[in-house]
């Protein structure tokens, strides 16, 4: 059973057949495989395809006997399968039998057919050929029927003639008639009579144009020349109407709506007029007339009047394109929302009525704006149409949803954006150009014009908060303040416009800085070379390092502000921003050096006295005057803002400490005697603690800066000691607290006093600098200064 049911499963098929019932009766080993079966199909003269038929079916049914004796308890239903398959197999033959019998039967009657519709044929051949034969005998009768036929074609005319005639005579009051109710604006009835009377015409004027009369013609033309008449009154009732539908369709409609009907009319018989002439070449007057686009051309002269027509006021006005770009849109709006609410009620969807006024609006819009760029335009009004062209599909204008227009569908002449985009790029860069080299000129001027001020014999003025100030800042910005904020122009545009002005303007800024900077460097030229000329030069050199500090501010709160509401514009601008300040805090620094370098001129000739013998008498002023032009500079360094002050004074200090010791070291005074070498240690301990005080009680310098002046009252230590052999001890303290002071500094110092030689001067130096001190600083590490400015 094992065998049996593995030798069966390794056969396989896709059809039922009753090949099966072979497979059951016989013994396993009289059971066909295929091999043997497509050897016997290649020996039988059988058709191909009928072995190849009975092959598959054989070796489906034993797929199939395999399938239903899988195991031995299945053979017990041998005899039901059997039964089974045979019941299919004659089901199977019966439906074999009726297929075949009725392809018989249609075979049959598709013969009887055949056969019959050949006797047809026949008999039409036979009655053709009779046919022919008679035609052979009627040789020449269309030349015997030729007078029979012109008879025939006069008495048509004449019967046509006669049918008119009536209606003929009658024309001249048909069309007074017609000409009554078209004055009237009975346009339905009006036109009824003239196509009744074109009718006639028409159709006699074909006849005629049949016989190739041109007279007759003529005649027909004159005598009906009052239509054409009537043809023109319609027209100009056309044109009216088209020209005032807006306002037709709200206080007209019935003329509106017969207007319509009248246009719809003549269409349909210019498109039966067409036809016609292309089969007999006749065309009547004044056909096709196309009144539908002479109402469509009205209508287009109408709106093309009303966006041409809103003309700009001659004044000089800055505004004046704004108002003229607002009336437009104001009656843009207006006639489309009545060609989308109440215009479709009176045409038919053909017309297409709110489709074609949008189109013709955007088309008109189109070209005059294209008129307004080839006139030219200010830099105003460039930004001023580049910001109503950007507002154009806003909802405010175009792209309101109750009108909801769609442009894609719509065939429009001009660009959907009013310019072409590379006319729109030019008008920016143009805007642009010519908005930076204003600023710039501007800013020019205006600098020009306070380089002036600069050299007058009155005090700069003073703000709220009693800083010196020029109205530079102010009068250099108030162009970009009218360009920037809501509501102004640069809003109107777009960003990429926007940052590219930003940058130009940014860049034009950095060039005016460099003016700036230029113009303040020849004031001070021109003040060093004769300060006589400059009554108030030190007021204006600090109102102009305040003004420097305002552009800078000023310049990143307005561009920050205008910026805010578009943070990838902000990003891309903030390090161009910061850069320009950067530079207006340079000019401020240059300003405060040209302040300091002024008080020094005047703290020199105060200097010029340290280390003489005026110093060192008695009623020698010098410390005094130190506090007095420090006192006096400070009453105008309280109007310098307070950034500048404290990095100003501070400075100022370090470099007068680094001026008078430079002088100690290099100026050599002659004393006479112990008490001149004591009273000189004196006056450095009397100016020091002069300039010291003043600095840090008045004028709140660091506390470096202040230590820094403790050097010298030490160094007045050194010339007041009487004992040379105690000056080991002097030095030592001294470079214990500036542990950078140099050797020759030292030496310097002590040659000073002029009772040491110069070799005990240096081996008194060289000793009292120990390596344990180098590593510490001194207090604004004046003297490691001082070296690099002796060096200058």
């Amino acid at each position: 059973g094992s065998s049996e049911r593995t030798s069966a499963n390794i056969y396989t098929g896709q059809e039922q057949y009753p090949w099966i019932l072979l497979c059951v009766s016989q013994p396993r080993k009289h059971i066909l495989t295929s091999e043997t079966v497509v050897t016997t199909v290649a020996m039988n003269p059988k058709s191909l395809h009928l072995s190849e038929l009975e092959v598959k079916a054989r070796a489906d049914a034993v797929r199939r006997v395999a399938e239903f004796f899988q195991k031995p308890e299945q053979l017990e239903k041998i005899d039901m399968v059997k039964a089974r398959f045979l019941e299919q197999k004659t089901a199977t033959e019966v439906q074999l039998r009726m297929a075949l019998h009725s392809q018989l039967d249609g075979s049959r009657i598709g013969l009887e057919k055949l056969d019959s519709s050949l006797t047809e044929s026949e008999v039409c051949r036979t009655r053709l050929m009779e046919l022919d034969a008679s035609l052979g005998t009627l040789e020449g009768l269309p030349a015997r029927l030729q007078e029979l036929k012109n008879i025939s074609r006069k008495y048509s005319q004449l019967a046509a003639a006669m049918e008119n005639m009536s209606y003929l005579v009658k024309v001249p009051e048909a069309m007074e008639q017609a000409r009554s109710y078209i004055e009237s604006e009975n346009l339905l009835e009006g036109h009824k009579i003239i196509q009744e009377l074109e009718g006639v015409r028409d159709e006699l004027m074909c006849e005629v144009h049949r016989e190739n009369s041109l007279q007759d013609l003529q005649t027909l033309s004159a005598y009906f020349s009052g239509v054409e008449d009537l043809n023109a009154l319609f027209r100009t009732k056309i044109s009216i109407v088209g020209s005032r539908l807006t306002s037709a369709v709200v206080t007209q409609n019935v003329l509106v709506v017969d207007c319509v009907r009248v246009i719809d009319r003549e269409e349909r018989a210019d498109s039966i007029w067409q036809k016609r002439s292309e089969k007999n070449g006749f065309l009547p007057c004044g056909r096709p007339k196309r009144w539908k686009q002479l109402f469509f051309d009205a209508v287009n002269h109408a709106i093309r009047d009303k966006v041409f027509g809103s003309a700009m006021d001659s004044d000089d006005d800055k505004n004046k394109l704004v108002r003229h770009n607002e009336a437009i849109r104001q009656h843009t709006r207006a006639d489309l929302k009545i060609a989308k609410s109440i215009c479709p009620t009176y045409f038919p969807p053909d017309y297409g009525i709110f489709d074609r006024f949008v189109e013709m609006y955007h088309n008109a819009i189109g070209d005059h704006v294209q008129s307004l760029v080839t006139e030219g335009l200010s830099d105003t009004q460039i930004v001023q149409l580049l910001g109503w062209i950007n507002s154009y599909h806003t909802e405010e204008f175009m792209n309101d949803p109750v009108l909801n227009i769609d442009f894609s569908r719509l065939s429009l002449l001009q660009p959907i954006n009013l310019l072409p985009e590379s006319q729109l790029d030019a008008l920016r860069e143009q805007y642009i150009a010519k908005t930076v080299a204003r600023l710039g000129s501007w800013s020019t001027n205006s600098l020009s014009r306070h380089a002036v001020d600069w050299r007058r014999a009155t005090a700069p003025d003073l703000d709220g908060s009693s800083y010196y100030f020029t109205g530079l800042p102010v009068l250099v910005m108030s162009p970009l303040t009218e360009l920037l904020g809501k509501g102004n122009l640069l809003q109107f545009l777009g960003v990429s416009v926007r940052e590219r002005f930003f940058v130009k303007f940014v860049e034009q800024m950095s060039c005016f800085v460099g003016e700036y900077d230029q113009e303040l460097r020849e004031y001070h030229q021109s003040y060093l070379r004769d300060r006589s000329q400059f009554r108030f030069y030190f007021e204006y050199i600090l109102a102009s390092a305040n003004d420097a500090l305002v552009f800078a501010d000023s310049i990143v709160k307005i561009l920050m502000q205008e910026l805010a509401e578009d943070a990838q514009l902000k990003g891309h601008m903030a390090a161009h921003i910061n850069s320009l300040k950067g530079e207006f805090e340079r000019v401020a620094e240059h300003c405060r050096l040209a302040a300091e370098e002024t008080i020094l001129l005047d703290l020199n000739f105060v200097l010029n006295n340290v280390m003489t013998p005026q110093w060192l008498r008695p009623d020698d002023i010098t410390g005094n005057c130190f506090h007095g032009t420090l006192a006096d500079y400070d009453e105008t360094l309280k109007h310098v803002r307070p950034v500048i002050y404290n990095e100003l004074v501070n400075r100022l200090g370090e470099r007068l400490l680094i001026d008078y010791l430079k002088v100690l070291l290099t100026r050599r005074c002659p004393f006479r005697s112990e008490a001149e070498r004591h009273t000189a240690g004196e006056k450095i301990l009397h100016d020091g603690q002069m300039i010291k005080n003043y600095l840090v009680e008045k004028m709140k310098v660091r506390d470096e800066v202040g230590a820094a002046y403790d050097c010298l009252p030490e160094i007045a230590q050194m010339f007041m000691e009487r004992d040379p052999s105690m000056l080991y001890l002097d030095i030592a303290k001294f470079v214990k607290h500036f542990p950078d002071v140099r050797s020759d500094q030292l030496y310097t110092l002590l040659l000073s006093r002029g009772d040491l030689r110069s070799s005990d001067a240096k081996e008194l130096a060289s000793n009292s600098l120990g390596t344990d001190v180098r590593t510490k600083s001194s207090p604004l590490n004046i003297f490691t200064k001082l070296s690099v400015a002796a060096q200058r």
